[in-house]
């Protein structure tokens, strides 16, 4: 290459290289857009479908329905094959009828329910540091123009994503989770949706009204309530990988359940919940689980079960829970 060619090449690349990291930036900015009117979406869009959820040889087909009630969003899923079952949700609790049982499992803690969405409202504008967000094309989900997104972690303690937001309303509309050499864990896309306007179709008005109004036998419930006693144990976590942050805490000294303490960290798209129970002799459990994108560790810790659960990578949750100890013991 003569001087005068690779003066041209160094002047090219000078002019060039400050527009690929505006683009870049603009990239980011674009699709963090994206993720705000997703989140926007999941508190304010209504509407009716099926979702189809896959990983490795399950798949489960689950009917949904979203809207506005009297008691504020409700959401109602049911499954449609393998063993039956029913979810209901609204901005104060999680109610879960269990296959196979006529007792339903209730939280009726909002903190628990909404922890998600609010730590991705919270720190949109931090998720840049620990993936790379890809702006990717135009595709069709349900019949409706999706706007695909490839979030890609930038360490191992993470999974990616691949995310399809519909165009109009900005409902997650397809999403993927993949491993760190880009398997497809697990999948959940709409076969088909109905998103409602202003006006909710009134038979969806009174199902949802009907459910809201379902009343819970005592038993029942799962309450959490505040602890006053200096004989609780706590507990602190070591190890959490950067950008993770405590996004809840909770301590039970419920007199009819054993003490036990729920901490929850999220980077602001991946969380991860640690909880520990104290345990009669002999009751712990150590292993793992594995289950699409969602792991667990399990592990005895000084007569107290640790269980670690998230959809990050099991090796993650394995550092995590082997650096919970114990922090204050006051027996007075």
């Amino acid at each position: 290459m003569s001087p005068a060619s690779r003066r041209l090449t160094l002047l090219l690349l000078v002019f060039l290289m400050p527009m690929s990291i505006s683009y870049a930036a603009d990239e980011s900015v674009i699709v963090k857009g994206w993720l705000q009117k997703m989140i926007k979406a999941e508190h304010s869009a209504s509407y009716r479908g099926t979702i189809v959820y896959r990983h490795q040889n399950e798949m489960v087909v689950m009917n949904i329905v979203r809207a506005k009630s009297d008691h504020g969003m409700m959401e109602y899923l049911s499954a449609q094959n393998g063993a039956p079952g029913e979810v209901i949700r609204n901005p104060h609790y999680v109610q879960s009828l269990i296959p196979d049982s006529e007792i339903p499992l209730q939280s009726d803690n909002p903190q628990i329910v909404n922890k998600t969405e609010k730590s991705l409202h919270d720190r949109i504008d931090e998720i840049g540091y620990y993936y790379q967000l890809t702006l990717a094309e135009v595709s069709r989900i349900a019949g409706r123009a999706s706007q695909k997104l490839v979030i890609t972690p930038l360490d191992q303690y993470r999974y990616g994503y691949r995310m399809w937001i519909d165009q109009q309303s900005g409902v997650l509309l397809k999403s993927e989770h993949l491993a760190v050499n880009g398997e497809v864990l697990e999948q959940m896309i709409y076969s088909n949706i109905e998103v409602f306007g202003e006006t909710i179709p009134l038979d969806v008005r009174l199902m949802l009204n009907e459910l809201s109004d379902r009343t819970m036998p005592d038993k029942a419930f799962l309450k959490q309530q505040p602890s006053n006693s200096h004989d609780t144990q706590n507990w602190a976590v070591k190890f959490i990988p950067t950008g993770f942050e405590l996004a809840s805490y909770l301590r039970s000294t419920n007199p009819q359940q054993l003490p036990f303490e729920h901490i929850v960290f999220s980077d602001g798209l991946a969380a991860v919940s640690i909880f520990i129970e104290k345990q009669e002799e002999n009751g712990a459990f150590n292993g793992v689980s594995q289950r699409g994108a969602m792991n667990a560790y399990f592990a005895e810790n000084d007569g107290f079960q640790v269980v670690v659960v998230g959809e990050v990578p099991l090796a993650t949750l394995e550092l995590i829970g082997k650096s919970v100890h114990h922090t204050v013991v006051n027996n007075h």
